[in-house]
């Protein structure tokens, strides 16, 4: 068997004892090819081909020559290594088969340049579509979780999903908005309360007042037709601001006790791992309905080499009620947030100039009472 591999090679020998030529003559006689002769004190080297070195053996053996190997080349020498230890190309072979199978697997996922917030999004994107470190990918997948990240176009401008050797890459470009001007409404603008009018900054419409008048509540600021000298109508939709003096009293009560929701500090995990594309369930607590859910994802690293696994803890915050008591103080506080709460609801641009408030505190809460006097646009499409 040894012998077997000498076929793919090629050996350079030196034959020694008596009449060496003699050798040479005897092995052309037999047909055996060689070549490189070269005479030495003690002998003749010649170079052959492999599946000659059985044949010049025994020649060298019935003549009583010496016959001594110099160098050879060519794999046959690594095929009876690994004859001799099959268990390494056993091994190599196994090797293959695994990182062939191993390579289905997501190793590694990486986000690219995404900011964290974007990456906790898209880690749940994937996570719906069954994709998590450990996880087996298929065609279907894959093909799923990029149609639903090409749909938030709110994060995306574009994005793909590549699959290679087990990582999956994300590259993306973040969405970018290009504000388009629409026509004007063709829709008159009316004042939203009684004011003095300080400056009329209309970009279209035919203004019906001037800085320095006084409106009132619904009186039309920008009408949206006008009549040429021929009497026919012009029309144009009205846009802008009219900005005004106003002064406007609001009102809010705020109780002195009040029921909010808060953590109680109770809480309950769920971990689960993936590995190679099966799921295990280290504590299989059902989370409660109705408490607060924080998810973490963590991909399992063996040292620095990242393995197809993971783990994802689920913990689930308990909340409970409770009634709040308030001071005089406090509740004052609330109750004038939250007339500043309705004059920014209102009028979202208001320059605040004076104000002057009354509290009226009660057994059961106070009461607020705030005359705001401010500048603001009033301009509004409702009459």
């Amino acid at each position: 068997m040894k012998h077997k591999f000498w076929i793919v090679d090629r050996f350079r020998f030196r034959i020694t004892g008596k009449d060496p030529q003699r050798f040479v003559s005897f092995a052309a006689a037999r047909g055996i090819r060689l070549a490189g002769l070269r005479r030495e004190k003690t002998g003749i080297t010649a170079l052959a081909f492999g599946a000659d070195h059985a044949a010049l053996t025994a020649l060298a053996v019935e003549g009583g020559w010496q016959l001594s190997l110099v160098r050879r080349r060519g794999p046959g020498r690594l095929l009876e290594a690994l004859l001799a230890r099959p268990g390494l190309a056993v091994g190599g072979i196994l090797f293959l088969m695994l990182l062939h199978f191993l390579t289905a697997f997501v190793w590694m996922i990486d986000f690219g340049t995404l900011e964290p917030q974007a990456q906790d999004r898209m880690r749940e994107l994937l996570a719906g579509c069954g994709i998590t470190e450990g996880a087996c990918m298929s065609r279907e997948n894959l093909q799923t979780a990029q149609t639903l990240a090409l749909q938030q176009s709110d994060i995306f401008g574009w994005i793909t999903l590549n699959f290679t050797d087990g990582c999956l890459w994300i590259e993306s470009t973040p969405a970018e908005y290009q504000a388009i001007r629409a026509d004007p409404p063709l829709q008159p603008l009316y004042a939203k309360e009684a004011s003095t009018i300080l400056a009329v900054q209309t970009q279209s419409g035919f203004t019906a007042v001037a800085p320095g008048q006084s409106v009132e509540k619904g009186q039309l600021l920008v009408d949206v037709v006008r009549l040429d000298r021929d009497g026919k109508e012009i029309l144009q939709g009205a846009s802008g601001k009219i900005l005004a003096r106003i002064e406007k009293t609001y009102t809010a009560f705020q109780p002195r006790q009040n029921t909010q929701t808060f953590l109680s500090g109770q809480y309950f995990v769920e971990t689960q791992y993936m590995i190679l594309g099966h799921t295990f369930l280290q504590e299989a607590t059902p989370l409660p309905e109705g408490a607060l859910v924080q998810t973490d994802w963590e991909p399992l690293q063996l040292g620095r080499l990242r393995l197809p696994a993971s783990r994802c803890q689920k913990t689930a915050w308990l909340r409970e009620e409770e009634t709040l008591t308030y001071t005089e103080e406090t509740a004052a506080a609330l109750a004038k947030r939250a007339c500043r709460a309705q004059l920014f609801a209102e009028f979202p641009d208001a320059e605040i100039q004076t104000q002057q408030s009354k509290i009226e505190p009660t057994p059961e809460g106070c009461s607020c009472t705030i005359t705001y006097r401010f500048y603001a646009n009033i301009a509004s499409a409702q009459p």
